[in-house]
């Protein structure tokens, strides 16, 4: 015998997480249904209808809104040597961000936060 089952499941549109325990995915009836459960987990539709999970929501919803990153950070390796490589962090969802040292200097764009 040949039986067609029809289901909805949400998957995040950034990562892939699944709606369901451990990010495996859960099946729904409906989609009504799915959408009540992604709800429930504190998942977020973004302005272009994509599905985010509770765990990258924050920093896309910052993105769109325009993050406000701390100044780039240049540290040290042992011996007090500068790294080959920077930082910088949003001040409000804590997304980093970081670049290779260039030639022209630790803050080829002035350095100051966005």
């Amino acid at each position: 015998m040949i039986q067609v089952h029809t289901c909805v499941s949400v998957h995040c549109d950034q990562c892939d997480q699944a709606v369901g325990p451990q990010g495996r995915a859960r099946y729904f009836r409906t989609e009504h249904a799915a959408v009540m459960a992604a709800t429930a987990a504190r998942w977020r539709i973004g302005p272009d209808g994509l599905w985010w999970c509770a765990l990258c929501a924050p920093a896309l919803i910052c993105q769109a809104a325009g993050h406000h990153f701390s100044p780039w950070c240049s540290p040290r390796i042992p011996g007090g040597r500068p790294a080959p490589s920077e930082y910088r962090y949003c001040r409000r969802c804590r997304v980093l961000e970081d670049r290779p040292v260039t030639g022209q200097g630790r803050d080829g764009d002035g350095g100051e936060a966005r």
